[in-house]
């Protein structure tokens, strides 16, 4: 049954007295469509899978709630926590980021590493690679850019001097 689905993240508390959840999302996803009505698998400790129809959900404060069909009180809630939870892979509503992190950098032919960290400054990302134990933040623009190869996982840099 697992191998249908993909886990997307884990119920940390309860809301309130009429069972709605916190939910936190894995790292590396983000909801990118209507969540309301899809269906959520629930792993318990015991590995257990039960199956929910989300009924609502809303961000508060920064935290993700959700209400799930037939929890309508805190104590049915309260046995939902630490459940891990999963919907099918072929979910329409859940994308995963794409991240720079992982990807490996290449100037004249010479691999400098792979990135490290990455963000987003206000203008353009950055990304940050370690080179000769001091680390160097690279603007994500085409003067420092020459290509990205996604499939590879590879950055072409250029002008990399004026940055090291």
């Amino acid at each position: 049954m697992l191998n249908n689905l993909k886990k997307i993240g884990k119920i940390v508390a309860t809301h309130g007295l009429k069972g709605e959840l916190k939910f936190k999302l894995e790292d590396n996803l983000i909801i990118s469509g209507e969540f309301q009505g899809e269906q959520l698998f629930l792993e318990n400790s015991s590995k257990n899978l039960d199956v929910f129809e989300v009924k609502k959900s809303y961000f508060l404060n920064k935290k993700h709630v959700i209400a799930l069909e037939e929890i309508t009180n805190i104590d049915k809630a309260q046995k939902l926590v630490n459940n891990i939870v999963y919907v099918k892979k072929d979910s329409d509503f859940i994308e995963e980021e794409f991240s720079y992190v992982g990807f490996e950098c290449f100037y004249n032919n010479k691999s400098y590493g792979k990135v490290i960290e990455e963000m987003f400054n206000g203008a353009h990302d950055l990304i940050k690679l370690k080179v000769e134990n001091k680390e160097v933040w690279v603007p994500c623009v085409d003067f420092y850019i020459e290509n990205v190869d996604e499939e590879n996982k590879e950055i072409t840099l250029k002008e990399f001097e004026v940055l090291i």
